[in-house]
């Protein structure tokens, strides 16, 4: 690499990712599942609503299933075995997945009531409104997730902003590497880096997580060119040169 460059102007879009963009996403996609999911639940919850049967289920088994997830934490299902009679006659039996609350309160041999889908009798609900509780505590993550989202949104977009006006507007002057260091981040387990330097002001900055293939042939001692923006200095490696220097 070139201490001095000169570097390539760095678009804006690719500013925004490197400067953690894809945390908005994630966020994004997130808030976009919980949503889908909420619509899902109350879509459910007024099928109940319209063709939804009472009746009694005997609970003939009760359990729990574990799994290793890909953290290595274990991943606990809780389960209940329902056996119970349509209105038409039919005798159904029915496995299925439940809450810890529902799990806790039902024990094996109780008989409980629930309602199934008169269309759909493998369809039930274990606790009635159930479904529109669940729908209920979706659209509350969603919120709360969507506003962590916007904050991300704005920190990010602002500083790939004002990246951007420095390397256009700003002032490009000579500093000094004080430090080139491993920060405490990895991605895909590998380390990120970044380097530290002082201009002639003694004005202090440090570069975007860089690998450290990036910062190579740079140490304490070289010199650098930064743009002064309104808050703080962008490293011409991070950001690019501009166009007419």
């Amino acid at each position: 690499m070139s201490q001095d460059g000169p570097f390539p102007p760095v678009s804006l879009a690719r500013l925004f990712f490197k400067m953690g963009g894809w945390v908005v996403v994630i966020f994004g996609a997130v808030v976009l599942v919980i949503t889908l999911v909420s619509q899902l639940s109350l879509m459910t919850a007024a099928r109940f609503d319209r063709e939804g049967v009472e009746t009694r289920a005997l609970v003939t088994e009760r359990y729990r299933t574990e799994s290793d997830s890909y953290d290595s934490d274990d991943s606990v299902s809780y389960w209940l075995t329902l056996n119970y009679v349509t209105e038409s006659g039919e005798e159904i039996t029915n496995t299925r997945t439940v809450g810890l609350g529902e799990y806790n309160r039902i024990a094996e041999g109780d008989e409980i009531e629930i309602r199934y889908l008169r269309s759909k009798p493998m369809r039930v609900e274990v606790t009635r409104g159930g479904f529109e509780q669940g729908a209920a505590m979706a659209r509350w993550i969603a919120l709360v997730v969507g506003v962590l989202w916007l904050g991300a949104l704005w920190i990010v977009g602002r500083w790939a902003v004002e990246a951007v006006r420095a390397r256009k507007f700003g002032e490009h002057v000579k500093a000094e590497v004080t430090e080139v260091f491993r920060t405490a981040i990895s991605v895909n387990k590998k380390p990120r880096y970044r380097l530290k330097w002082k201009d002639y002001s003694g004005r202090t900055g440090q570069s975007l997580l860089r690998r450290k293939e990036d910062l190579d042939g740079l140490k304490a001692g070289d010199t650098i060119r930064v743009y002064k923006g309104l808050k703080r200095q962008w490293w011409a490696g991070d950001v690019g040169d501009r166009e007419t220097p």
